[in-house]
């Protein structure tokens, strides 16, 4: 096992990529995962109330419908209706917003109802407080829009009518039930966020610190000297492989050790050790991409420069497209079509399976069988590529 011991020594003379590549992107995810788990578990807030300078230069029946339905969710503050004071109010902080009902809105806003026209606007002047501001601005928006609608629908009804229906739409209170999460809920969704970001720190660690070792031992040079040697070029082979492998094993060990730490699941391991150990799995069922990809590179010749870039860039794309960076869910049906032909999104649909299941069971196991098939037919094909390369390297020479 010589050759193994030297595959990890190379490794060990590299500790600036170890640092970078595993200390720091595991750093990162960790940061990341309190700031999503921060967000997820944070407690339900009002909606921020705006002081708003509301001008009434209507004095509608609807202008007043207007300044009565924000009173009751913003500070409507009185100003002088001048430009100076105007401005003023916005640049001294005194007001969020300035809200203007210009002259004649109610009966455009009834007449354009009726008669199927564009709706009149309100003015409007934003502060400091940008949020609070544009709330304020759509609450007042959706509100002519309702009084709108209503006016639309009730033709033949007065505006006093239409506002007095609006009224009792408005006093009407939505039902909405508080789901509270349990604390292991919480730690199994943290982990699962840090595990998917952590295909990044997995693909290019590996990528840059095991195509470094491939790509020393292929050099001409050392390659010559191990033809010297008395072993065989399949062996050789093999043990520089597995010194790589355990290069990976070590890298997904530190990151399940430090996403299982800082997530919390430690308390996982007694009421749900067997998804966590899916989990763990499934990352290092992943780790033979990046591992494979490193193979590869290394026998088409790649160096260190290029092996930084491509792990990079290569790395960030499929942990993007494996919801790392912005769910899935989000994303539009053609990225999520084309994240299928990606690893990252089978190593995703396998941790998200196995943490998110009550219990392990048959449609558990056979759904995240299914995914590492596939992630191992992603590192299979990949590999493949590197033999022939490997194969024409060495018809050439």
């Amino acid at each position: 096992m010589n050759i193994c011991k030297r595959a990890l020594t190379i490794a060990l003379r590299h500790p600036l990529y170890l640092i970078i590549y595993i200390g720091f992107l595991s750093s990162m995810g960790v940061v990341l995962m309190g700031e999503a788990g921060g967000s997820g578990a944070r407690e339900a807030t009002e909606v921020p109330r705006a002081r708003i300078a509301l001008v009434d230069r209507d004095g509608s029946a609807v202008a007043q419908s207007l300044e009565e339905v924000l009173s009751q969710t913003d500070e409507l503050i009185t100003v002088a209706d001048e430009p100076i004071a105007l401005q003023d109010a916005l640049a001294t902080g005194k007001a969020d917003a300035v809200l203007v009902i210009p002259a004649g809105f109610g009966d455009a806003l009834m007449d354009a109802a009726k008669t199927g026209g564009d709706l009149p606007e309100l003015e409007a002047a934003t502060g400091g407080d940008m949020q609070a501001a544009a709330l304020a601005s759509q609450r007042a928006s959706r509100t002519a829009s309702l009084i709108a609608s209503r006016a639309a629908l009730t033709s033949h009804a007065s505006a006093e009518q239409v506002l007095d229906g609006v009224r009792k739409l408005s006093d009407i209170a939505p039902a909405v039930d508080t789901i509270e999460t349990t604390e292991e809920s919480t730690a199994a969704s943290r982990l699962a966020f840090y595990l998917t970001f952590s295909s990044y720190t997995v693909t290019s660690s590996i990528v840059v610190v095991a195509g470094v070792v491939l790509s020393t031992l292929n050099k001409p040079d050392v390659r010559r000297r191990q033809l010297a040697a008395p072993v065989s070029s399949w062996r050789m082979g093999f043990e520089s492989i597995a010194g790589c492998a355990v290069l990976a094993l070590g890298v997904c060990a530190w990151v399940a050790l430090v996403g299982i730490g800082a997530s919390g699941a430690g308390a996982l391991l007694s009421s749900a050790g067997a998804q966590v150990a899916l989990a763990i799995a499934s990352l290092c069922a992943f780790a033979l991409v990046p591992l494979s990809l490193a193979y590869t590179l290394a026998q088409c010749g790649f160096r260190e420069e290029a092996l930084n870039a491509i792990a990079n860039l290569g790395g960030m794309v499929m942990s993007f497209l494996g919801g790392a960076w912005v769910p899935l869910s989000l994303m539009g049906a053609n990225v999520q079509a084309v994240a299928r032909f990606t690893p990252t999104f089978w190593m995703y649909d396998a941790v998200t399976c196995a943490l998110g299941a009550q219990e392990v069971n048959a449609r558990v196991l056979a759904t995240v069988g299914i995914d590492l098939g596939i992630i191992a037919l992603f590192a299979v094909a990949i590999a493949s590529a590197g033999l022939v390369a490997a194969r024409l390297r060495t018809t050439s020479n």
